[in-house]
Order: C-alpha cells, then sequence, then structure tokens
C-alpha cells in the first residue's frame, strides 16, 4: 500500500476507534492494535528498507539507555529533587555516572517521549512525564503501582545479553548444541529459573517474579473480567504459578472474590510467593494457599501435583509451557493430566475436573509485542511462542482434547480441556 492508502486507512480507524462510534470493548481492543501495526506499516512504506534496516539493527541501543537510565534511578531522583526537577550536571552527581554519557542517552529517550526536557532543547535540565514515571520504583514513587522498572530490566538486562549469543544457540556454536542462548551468555546450565534462584542471583529471580506482574498486568490487565472464572469449580491450582500474578489480577474483579486458589512452585518460589502474598490485603491472602512441588520430576507422584482428592477443583497452566520444548510440555500436560485421573479416579456421576491453558499464541495478526516476546523466550529458556495447530498437537499427545477456545483483551487465548480416561 502506499503512504497514502496507508494514511487514509489510519485515519479512519483512529476516528471510528476514539470518537465514541465503536463500543464494545473487544472491538476497540482489536481496533487499537489494528492502529499500531498500520502506524508501523506507515513508518516502513516511508523510511524504506535501508533507512528502516539501520534503524531495526541500531534499536538494541535504545534499549541499552533505556536499561541504563531505568537502572540508575534517574526517574526517582527527578521525582524526589524539590522542584520535580534536575540538570544534567546534578543528575550525573546524584547518579555517579559521566554527563557526556547521560547526555546521550537522555536525549535518545527524549525523542521516544520519555522527560520533559525543561525550557526546550538543548536546556539539559530534567522534568518526569507520563512515560518516564513508569520507569519510577515501584515501592517509592510510581503512581498506582504501574512501574515497569522491573519489565525493562528483565528484557533490556538478561533478554538484551542473552539474546547477544542466540547465534551461537541457532547454529549449535555453544559448547554444547543444547544450550540456550542464555547458558551461553551467563555460563551456567540447567534452567534459566534454576539459575536465576542460584546464590548470588536471587535478585534476578525477584526482578524477574516483579516483571511478569508488571508485563501480564500490560498485556493481559482485563482477562479477570473477559472471562467466565467465577463459574469455576475451586480451589483452581495454578500449576507453576510463580507469585500468584494471575491470582491478583482475577481476584481484582468483583465477579471473582468468592474463588479460592492454590499456587503450586518449586519451593524456592513458593517462598517467595507466600512473603509477595504477606503484604496483599487480607482477604486475598485468604483466598490462596501455597503447594510447593515440582512439575518437571519424572513420576506424576513426584511432582506432588495435587489430586481432586486432596481438594484440587480446576486446574491452570498460565504462561509456563512457552518456556519448555515440545517433549518437556507433554510431560508437564501428562504429569498434570495423571493428577486430575488420581486416586480415586471419576466416575462418570463425577467428571475430571477441567484444565484450562491460559498461553500467548502466535497467530497472523500478532502484535509487535508478541514477537519481541518470543525471542526473548528462545534467547532465554529456549521457549517457543507456538501456534494454536502447534498446541493442539502437543495437548493430543499428551491425551487431551480441546473442548472450548476462549479469546481476552490481551495476547492470551483460554483453552479449556478435557482429559482422555486412563
Amino acid at each position: 500500500m502506499s503512504p497514502i492508502d496507508l494514511v487514509n486507512d489510519l485515519q479512519k480507524l483512529v476516528v471510528s476507534t476514539f470518537s465514541g462510534e465503536v463500543t464494545d470493548p473487544f472491538e476497540v481492543y482489536k481496533a487499537k492494535h489494528k492502529i499500531s501495526d498500520l502506524c508501523l506499516a506507515l513508518l516502513r512504506s516511508v523510511q524504506g528498507p535501508e533507512e528502516y534496516t539501520a534503524i531495526l539493527a541500531e534499536s538494541c541501543q535504545e534499549s541499552s539507555a533505556l536499561n541504563v537510565i531505568t537502572s540508575l534511578n534517574v526517574a526517582d531522583h527527578i521525582a524526589e529533587s524539590p522542584n520535580g526537577q534536575l540538570s544534567l550536571t546534578e543528575l550525573s552527581k546524584k547518579v555517579k555516572a559521566d554527563e557526556q554519557y547521560l547526555s546521550v542517552m537522555l536525549s535518545s529517550l527524549a525523542y521516544h517521549g520519555y522527560f520533559v526536557e525543561v525550557g526546550g532543547f538543548g536546556s539539559q535540565v530534567y522534568a518526569n512525564n507520563e512515560f518516564s514515571n513508569i520507569l519510577l520504583s515501584e515501592t517509592t514513587h510510581a503512581k498506582d503501582g504501574k512501574s515497569m522498572k522491573d519489565a525493562v530490566g528483565l528484557a533490556a538486562d538478561d533478554g538484551a545479553k542473552s539474546t547477544t549469543r542466540l547465534l551461537e544457540a541457532a547454529t549449535g556454536k555453544g559448547k554444547e548444541s543444547s544450550k540456550t542462548a542464555a547458558n551461553i551468555a551467563f555460563g551456567f546450565d540447567g534452567s534459566v529459573f534454576q539459575w536465576m534462584s542460584s546464590p548470588g542471583n536471587e535478585w534476578r529471580g525477584k526482578r524477574t517474579a516483579k516483571a511478569m506482574v508488571q508485563l501480564h498486568g500490560m498485556a493481559n490487565g482485563e482477562i479477570g473480567e473477559d472471562y467466565s472464572w467465577e463459574k469455576l469449580a475451586t480451589p483452581i491450582i495454578d500449576i507453576g504459578g510463580g507469585i500468584g500474578s494471575f491470582e491478583g489480577v482475577v481476584l481484582s474483579a468483583p465477579k471473582n472474590r468468592d474463588l479460592t486458589f492454590k499456587i503450586f512452585d518449586i519451593e524456592k518460589t513458593v517462598e517467595h510467593a507466600k512473603k509477595v502474598w504477606s503484604g496483599k490485603p487480607q482477604w486475598m491472602q485468604e483466598r490462596v494457599s501455597f503447594i510447593a512441588g515440582d512439575f518437571m520430576q519424572s513420576s506424576p507422584a513426584d511432582s506432588k501435583i495435587p489430586t481432586p482428592a486432596e481438594g484440587a477443583g480446576t486446574y491452570v497452566i498460565r504462561h509456563v509451557l512457552h518456556d519448555w520444548n515440545d517433549d518437556q510440555v507433554v510431560t508437564i500436560l501428562t504429569h498434570v493430566r495423571n493428577a486430575m485421573l488420581g486416586s480415586p479416579p471419576p466416575t462418570t456421576s463425577t467428571p475430571p475436573p477441567r484444565l484450562l491453558l491460559v498461553e500467548m499464541m502466535l497467530t497472523e495478526t500478532s502484535s509487535r509485542f508478541t514477537r519481541t516476546t518470543s525471542l526473548q523466550l528462545l534467547s532465554l529458556s529456549g521457549g517457543v511462542t507456538r501456534t494454536e495447530v502447534q498446541f493442539r498437537k502437543l495437548i493430543a499427545q499428551a491425551g487431551f482434547i480441546v473442548e472450548n477456545v476462549t479469546a481476552v483483551r490481551g495476547v492470551d487465548l483460554i483453552v479449556e480441556l478435557k482429559p482422555t480416561p486412563l
């Protein structure tokens, strides 16, 4: 399409979306993402292949600048200043970083709308704005808890360093062909999750847990409203539930407040989750309990996934399977299926619980965020963002039947599964 055609389509869509002409929340959600896609298509059309390619290749520099400015708590220092603004010299002294480095990085971010240069270009006196406010520390300054600081750290630190070794991982030129890009970049064996919980790296695990809350809130904030969670049998067993970001989102919707949850994860993660939930409102704490186990154990019994006889009502696996290869996904699903059909086995009058997969899936219209996140998953864990067809194949191998697929205002699909008999 020509730039004129793209502009015309973009104008029509913007007017219909933001004039109130479109009222259905799902249609508004889809329209906003279509607008983003049209804007990107217009940018490609205007810049052409050479300029667009050069800028895409250099976008890693912008990511690095965002990480440095966020890590140095620049937004926090500005917020803490008496008049809400600081000169470049003042910032340099407070964060103990070279003025010239700060100047170049702040200029790059200001171009993207982060911070305000008070008095106009060249003043080098900075104040916060809507965009730089999300770089504030979550516990001290962020408005309404909407910080993206940890998400920036995960993507632009752990993720970016891992991505630099994708070539070796893709071609098997690491010490072992099975190594992930993160294995090669940081020099560890095993899974990235084990590494992030190992001595000396616990801060990375905590940062990742916070980043997941921030990213899920951004990308799937309406999931609590858009699915009939309130109709599910409880307690809901959240397999690989991390620190419980899913529970926080679902329970925040008033219709879901009678639900109860059991968060199932490895022991270190469970202990961290308990600390996080100790700071939640009392009524929310009463809706959530914790179970330590490991769904990658060799046998279902060793995994300690609870059975219906142990109080399981519904099983949920959310944002877990994309971190594992196909064989491992089948193992995880099989362990869950065996737990669902555990002792005593269900009868015809008491059918087995449902399993819900809440996963980001790759489609033809998937957003740029979905695709960049897919690269990050690949770099950190060797994980894959699968298509629905690829998921259905693994689901069948593990002994499940797909009963229903529900779209929500987010990057996820909710897939309801029923186990086939043992």
